[in-house]
């Protein structure tokens, strides 16, 4: 999944071993140095990343992870360059997971700033998951946050968390 229009397939899903790692757990959702804060539920386990993987937020098996792409080409602001975007972001994720099925999308703004939201079935890690997948294109920067569970929890998961985090979220220069 991608913008600007394939450079930008790099999140959605896709992690490295190297970003996947994560330092020991912070307290808050608030990471000045990437450039993100957000309201996680106050249940729930909140890892800081490494990499392009700024945090992680995990309750049994919903996850919600939280990562920032430095940009340099120009990013998509109008309606047909969102579309485009969403357009390469269904592409690439299609590409990298051939079980890839879309349920919904959307050119809407999270946090104030433009951005594509994909609803979708797909597999990470192997399982079968539904996913809210948002990229949000600000500050020379895609902030990726993906939202998933399996296909039982999800409507719960996401009415109780995921939307909620989404409205918290705050995206804004790195300190």
């Amino acid at each position: 999944m991608t913008v600007a229009l394939a450079a930008l397939a790099a999140g959605c899903g896709g992690s490295s071993s190297d970003d996947a790692a994560t330092t020991p757990a912070t307290v808050s959702g608030s990471f000045p140095k990437a450039g993100v804060s957000f309201a996680p539920p106050a249940d729930w386990s909140v890892d800081a990343g490494k990499g392009h993987l700024v945090a992680t937020a995990q309750a049994g098996q919903a996850t919600v992870a939280v990562w920032r792409y430095p940009r340099s080409e120009r990013l998509p602001k109008s309606k047909l360059e969102l579309q485009a975007a969403r357009d390469a972001l269904i592409k690439a994720s299609l590409k990298r997971d051939a079980s890839f099925e879309q349920i919904k999308t959307a050119a809407t703004k999270v946090a104030g700033r433009p951005a594509v939201q994909i609803r979708a079935r797909e597999h990470i890690a192997g399982q079968p998951r539904t996913v809210r997948s948002t990229h949000i294109y600000a500050d020379g920067a895609e902030y990726v946050v993906d939202a998933y569970a399996d296909a039982d929890s999800f409507r719960q998961v996401d009415a109780k968390v995921f939307r909620p985090l989404l409205r918290s979220l705050h995206v804004s220069s790195p300190e």
